[in-house]
């Protein structure tokens, strides 16, 4: 632990009253008014024995202990203060709890003023909350004591900078392990395939190649055919689910978050079945951030780590600069869900859908839109107009607006059943993706919204 370093400060009535007394001793001295010189007497007097008796032996330890270093934003961090007299006479010390505007207090006190015995310990308890996602540094504590007329005060400063990273949120309405398992089990009936392996179940026949193990030869097949002919096995169901997420400036704000926490619950449904799963952040540059397919119980932790301060790019969109990506990942078919809205240039994302299919994958396409995803501007101002009429210039813009998005949803559905893919709108930030795929090609199922809780 840190001594705390401290420094002797004197407050602006401190400051005003010193100037106050120069003022005077030097009129004082200047007309020969003795009575000028009592002021700047009585200050010395009363600073400096004050200063040399009360913080002679000032000897304290305090120290924080927060409850995790990784937080869902949306989550609460609790902190707990720990403060201990180490000196043999009473202390009064007041502590002003410093943060960053970005973190919230919930529940505690941002000044406190505590009065310990002789090697008393006191603990205090904070709860905090996060504005917006990103890496935050906690300030250092300080602890300060003065003179009771509030003159001076010496303050110390205790240097313990704690670094807490504050990860997307999860969805309100949370899916707990085996509902998780039964959306997967759905999703497998509709996605999986078989794939040539070293399993027990028959897959084809074939020539005979060098290196091939003696019990795979079929010697009947062979005897007919006059060469050497292999039995081909299947390995388990394969299922992968790749997640592209589009993060152009369309996507910013609650469309943004909205993508992001789905992103985390489905590998973290990945990881709880123990199945492949990548995802790719992209925009008219092409990949931003990516992580090819794995199998891991840490792709919770591992998408975190690639996501939590993500931003939306000023950029467009453009889909086709995910086709390398997935092009890369030969042989690496199954579950593809492209997480973004009808907006920018939709021919040119159409056109690209179509290719992504061609590499063998099931196209998921989900569209974010509605009122509770951004605020939509209209294309004139409307700040001469009266209260009547912008509610009936709103209405228009928003009839306007409808049309122009049922539209859009009526060409993506029609490229999407031309690929047999699937189309999907969330229009309320409430609505959880992994339901809406269970009832899609399952059965739906009734649950109880919860709250986020924290990453231990």
């Amino acid at each position: 632990m840190k001594q705390p370093s401290h420094k002797l400060e004197i407050t602006p009535l401190g400051q005003f009253l010193l100037l106050l007394a120069f003022i005077a001793s030097l009129l004082g001295m200047n007309f020969g008014l003795a009575f000028l010189w009592l002021p700047s007497f009585a200050l010395i007097f009363y600073f400096l024995p004050s200063i040399r008796y009360s913080f002679a032996e000032a000897n304290f330890t305090a120290f924080r202990v927060f409850s995790a270093s990784t937080v869902t934003l949306g989550g609460f961090l609790h902190c707990r203060l720990q403060v201990k007299n180490l000196q043999e006479s009473p202390l009064t010390l007041t502590f002003e709890n410093r943060h960053s505007n970005e973190i919230i207090l919930v529940q505690g006190w941002t000044h406190q003023t505590i009065h310990l015995n002789p090697g008393e310990s006191r603990r205090f308890s904070f709860i905090f909350t996060f504005a917006h996602r990103g890496d935050f540094e906690f300030l250092p504590l300080l602890f300060y004591r003065g003179d009771p007329l509030g003159l001076y005060r010496e303050s110390y400063e205790i240097e313990d900078p704690v670094n807490i990273r504050v990860i997307p949120a999860r969805p309100y309405i949370r899916l707990d392990k085996q509902q998780k398992k039964r959306v997967r089990d759905i999703l497998l009936g509709h996605h999986a395939y078989r794939r040539k392996g070293q399993g027990d179940e028959f897959f084809s026949l074939r020539e005979y190649v060098r290196g091939d193990e003696p019990r795979k030869i079929y010697w009947k097949a062979s005897a007919r055919q006059g060469k050497l002919i292999s039995k081909e096995y299947t390995d388990q169901l394969v299922f992968r689910i790749l997640v592209a997420v589009d993060i152009s400036w369309t996507m910013r704000s609650r469309k943004l978050e909205y993508a992001l926490t789905t992103l985390l619950e489905l590998a973290e449904m990945a990881a709880i079945t123990n199945d492949a799963f990548g995802f790719v952040l992209f925009d008219e540059e092409g990949p931003q951030k990516f992580l090819k397919p794995l199998k891991s119980p840490r792709l919770y932790e591992k998408t975190a780590r690639l996501t939590f301060n993500q931003t939306a790019s000023p950029n467009r969109a453009r889909f086709e600069a995910i086709l390398p990506f997935i092009f890369a990942l030969k042989g690496t078919r199954g579950l593809l869900i492209v997480i973004s809205d009808t907006e920018g240039i939709l021919d040119e994302k159409m056109k690209a859908i179509t290719m992504l299919a061609k590499f063998g994958h099931r196209i998921i396409f989900v569209d974010l839109r509605g009122d509770q995803f951004g605020v939509v501007h209209a294309e004139h101002s409307i700040k001469d107009l009266n209260t009547l009429q912008k509610l009936q210039h709103r209405e228009i813009v928003k009839e306007r607006i409808n049309r122009k998005y049922s539209l859009r949803e009526q060409k993506i559905r029609e490229t999407l059943d031309q690929i047999q893919g699937t189309y999907l709108k969330v229009d309320s930030v409430d609505q959880n993706l992994l339901i809406m795929l269970r009832k899609e090609f399952g059965q739906e199922e009734t649950l109880f919204p919860q709250w986020m809780v924290n990453l231990q």
